[in-house]
């Protein structure tokens, strides 16, 4: 495994766990889920809500089953990072559960259901969940392939792909694991 997939695995891991007590578990998953909600500033229990929170759940059900060697219920960093280096995120299952939670992401994200995003919205939104300001400003960028300033599903969806599913991504960004 290279140094930059081997950062960019551990750093997905640091993410997931949500609460810091380093496993990853379905409350960890449930925590992300409100946050995205939080701070796409969409009503706890509205539609999208509720969709990612169901396709996060789902999400949390095939990384269990794919990762949590010890069947204990909790993914810890071992198993993380050894169940994504040894191809856990090459099948179906979690290319499918993957898609399903960027897409809800991404609902949340755009406010007026038209299927885009302005960059800006974007950074705000990626400062929100916690990237630092430059951070969030140069992912919304590399994520904007046709340097429009408009964000598309289409966008979203192969940037986040790209991070989870290619061996080394050449970006410099969040997304391409820079460390």
């Amino acid at each position: 495994m290279s140094d930059t997939a081997a950062f960019r695995y551990g750093r997905t891991f640091d993410l997931f766990d949500a609460n810091g007590n380093e496993v990853i578990g379905p409350d960890d998953l449930a925590a992300l889920a409100t946050g995205v909600v939080q701070a796409g500033k969409v009503p706890a229990g509205s539609a999208k809500s509720q969709a990612i929170h169901a396709a996060y759940r789902r999400f949390w059900e095939v990384l269990s089953r794919h990762a949590d060697t010890d069947s204990d219920g909790k993914v810890t960093r071992e198993e993380f990072i050894n169940a994504m280096s040894n191809g856990t995120s090459s099948g179906a299952p979690f290319t499918e559960s993957l898609t399903d939670a960027i897409g809800a992401e991404f609902a949340v994200i755009d406010a007026d259901d038209d299927g885009t995003v302005d960059r800006a919205e974007l950074q705000a939104f990626l400062e929100s969940v916690g990237l630092a300001e430059e951070e969030a400003r140069r992912t919304a960028a590399d994520i904007d392939t046709d340097g429009d300033d408009i964000i598309s599903r289409e966008e979203y969806q192969a940037a986040w792909l790209r991070y989870y599913l290619e061996g080394d991504p050449e970006s410099e960004t969040f997304l391409g694991g820079v460390h």
